[in-house]
């Protein structure tokens, strides 16, 4: 196992117990059993509150939930994002992961998908839109604000820690956010695949009518 994974074990494990889990010693036991860096200690850190949300995170269908995406991942050198009042608009042109990110939330069928500077632009979009959970890709200090901000507003959220972070050229762990990005119980998975066929009926209906019609 690769270190990401022991720390995976270890919190399942943790959360498992059934104790009340207290994220901050918890951390710090899992970090000296393991050995861990920095970094390491704070990715820790966020998956043990991660880890305490997700049973509700997982009930949550696609449609209901959001992904923030931090404008900092942008490659600025080739980026052709504009801005759109709601944060920037990715225009696909591949140069950072910010691309791959909104099309994996998209094709899921997340409500909406944010490229964003900070905190006080997520508060506007979140009473705006109402989402039932929130998926968002930050640093560690960004990810603590982030869980109290949440806090008693009923909105269930999931981080995906940024694997290299700073106020620019940040890297997406784009693995890790597919992950959390595909967080559901078997009744939302077999719904998406039910509304995915209807779809893909109905587009091969059309298809057939429009090729009579020629």
């Amino acid at each position: 196992m690769n270190t990401y994974d022991k720390i995976r074990s270890a919190v399942g494990k943790v959360v498992d117990s059934g104790a009340h889990l207290n994220a901050a010693s918890a951390t710090e036991t899992i970090a000296k059993k393991l050995g861990l860096s920095e970094s390491m200690v704070q990715y820790t850190h966020i998956e043990l509150r991660n880890a305490v949300y997700e049973p509700e995170f997982k009930k949550i269908p696609y449609k209901d939930r959001v992904l923030f995406l931090p404008h900092c991942s942008r490659n600025l050198k080739v980026c052709k994002a504009t801005s759109n009042g709601e944060g920037i608009e990715c225009k696909h042109c591949g140069g950072c992961g910010i691309d791959k990110a909104k099309k994996m939330a998209e094709e899921l069928g997340y409500k909406k998908v944010f490229v964003v500077p900070g905190g006080s632009m997520v508060k506007k979009l979140l009473v705006k839109y109402e989402p039932k959970a929130s998926v968002g890709v930050c640093c560690f200090d960004e990810a603590q604000l982030a869980f109290d901000m949440l806090k008693g507003t009923g909105i269930i959220p999931q981080v995906a820690m940024l694997l290299q972070d700073g106020c620019k050229d940040t890297m997406i762990n784009l693995p890790l956010l597919e992950q959390k990005l595909n967080l559901a119980d078997q009744s939302i998975i077999e719904k998406q695949g039910r509304k995915v066929k209807s779809e893909n009926s109905k587009q091969n209906k059309v298809k057939n009518i429009k090729k009579r019609k020629s």
